[in-house]
């Protein structure tokens, strides 16, 4: 199963839901906003920034900074998380996921060199 082929699937509203499978495809604004749709916290950490985010955290808090561990590696994958998107999937997620890519400064678009 190609990525497109199981992000289909995962969106699918006539699919059962999964809990164990599911969870993933939650808002991550669930966790993030109030009842009024304010953010609860004062600052969003980025995975594809984990290290420096994590690194800011711990400045912030005043507490020694620990190496993060970093099992499984993938030394064969793309930086850019958009090049693994077409365009028709991209539009798919981008319409699914729309309050969360618009409030977590997300975007399918290019991003200047």
């Amino acid at each position: 199963v190609d990525l497109e082929q199981f992000i289909r699937w995962k969106l699918d509203p006539e699919r059962p839901y999964q809990y164990h499978i599911d969870t993933s495809i939650q808002s991550q604004l669930d966790y993030l906003i109030d009842l009024r749709g304010k953010i609860l916290v004062d600052f969003i950490g980025r995975y594809e920034n984990l290290n420096n985010d994590f690194a800011h955290v711990c400045e912030v808090l005043g507490i020694r900074r620990l190496q993060l561990p970093h099992k499984r590696e993938a030394r064969d994958r793309n930086k850019d998380y958009r090049s693994y998107y077409s365009d028709a999937l991209a539009e798919l997620v981008e319409n699914y996921f729309e309050r969360d890519i618009k409030t977590l400064n997300y975007s399918f678009e290019p991003t200047p060199d």
